[in-house]
């Protein structure tokens, strides 16, 4: 019996430095883990950086609008865009240049910019006013926006062009229980405060939204 504890004993020792090595490793992998993790959480871990492919897979562009823009008489070319889906505005020079381009905001499917009004709202500032069909939303019930949008620029420097959301104009609504209503704004520029320069109005009866610019690309509305 002493005898095989004793060459048990002789075989633990003999492993012992085998384990003692085994420890220091495992010890040491542990450290890495959890200096690893401990920058990954705070941020100091450097992150390879990814790849974004910013061409859209599917473009298609529409017919192009052709407005003189800067009264140079010379035709821009206002083009509606869809790009995997998302409605963008691009404006191009008689060379096919762009000058400026948008992405359009809209809600629903189907949506897509239909109408393009050019106004001068004093003798140095013009606004390019774009009607865009929001599109409809399905479900329990089935409704349909429109909106307008607006892209300003000043001293017919196209370059200056900037782009500001607009108002709704337009409101279709269907219920389950034939429910229905429809409601269509007028969109006009006019000086509505008398002070020498023109606003855009969203109006219906006595409800309206006024657009006051106020320079550099920047709207006041009220």
């Amino acid at each position: 019996m002493l005898t095989i504890l004793s060459l048990s004993y002789n075989k633990v020792m003999a492993q012992l430095p085998l384990l003692f090595i085994i420890f220091l490793i495992s010890t040491n992998l542990w450290g890495q883990d959890e200096r690893y993790y401990r920058k990954m959480l705070s941020g100091g871990l450097a992150v390879p950086e990814k790849s974004v492919d910013s061409v859209p897979r599917f473009h298609v562009a529409g017919p192009a609008y052709l407005v003189d823009l800067n009264s140079d008489g010379i035709e821009e070319r206002v083009i509606p865009e869809k790009r995997d889906g998302v409605d963008w505005l691009k404006i191009e020079d008689s060379s096919f240049s762009t000058i400026f381009e948008t992405k359009l905001f809209a809600t629903g499917s189907n949506s897509h910019l239909y109408k393009v009004k050019l106004a001068s709202l004093n003798s140095k500032v013009k606004v390019l006013i774009l009607f865009l069909d929001e599109g409809t939303t399905e479900g329990a019930k089935l409704e349909s926006y429109g909106k307008i949008s607006l892209v300003s620029f000043e001293n017919n420097n196209l370059s200056s062009m900037k782009y500001q959301e607009g108002a709704r104009f337009y409101h279709e609504f269907k219920g389950q229980r034939e429910q229905y209503s429809r409601r269509s704004y007028n969109v006009n520029v006019y000086d509505i405060d008398k002070d020498g320069e023109r606003e855009v109005v969203v109006e219906y009866q006595h409800i309206q939204r006024v657009f006051k610019y106020a320079g550099f690309g920047e709207w006041r509305i009220f």
